[in-house]
């Protein structure tokens, strides 16, 4: 295996994500040790698959390595994790990557529990008599 690689850094909600991104003759995706198909369930898996058909990529080993949240967030970190991998290998993919906006970094958080309430927003009901 090549010893150099790009590396990217991808965070959404709890999760962050640090993405390997090595040269390869073959497409393969590694998560935390594991493949990511299996890492990864079919519903989550399918946001990596359509980003790698949307930029044509079909080579090249990716390792990421996740930690902190559920799997809806370190799939959407990893996404951005690799494509930030892929911008550093090659500069003229940036185009392509923002208009699917893999470059943009959803920065929402989940509101913390406010005294008074049953959770963040959600309040007893209001009763008039």
């Amino acid at each position: 295996m090549n010893t150099k690689y790009y590396y990217g850094l991808g965070r959404r909600k709890r999760s962050s994500v640090r993405a390997k991104y090595y040269d390869s003759e073959t497409l393969e995706v590694t998560a935390n040790g594991r493949d990511a198909k299996e890492y990864f369930t079919a519903y989550y898996y399918e946001t990596l698959q359509t980003m790698f058909t949307n930029i044509g990529l079909k080579t090249g080993k990716i390792t990421l390595f996740s930690n902190g949240g559920g799997l809806t967030g370190q799939s959407e970190a990893a996404r951005l994790a690799i494509a930030k991998a892929l911008l550093k290998k090659d500069e003229t993919i940036k185009p392509t990557l923002k208009l699917f906006n893999y470059l943009t970094t959803d920065n929402r958080k989940v509101l913390p529990k406010r005294s008074g309430l049953k959770k963040a927003r959600k309040a007893r009901q209001w009763v008039k008599r």
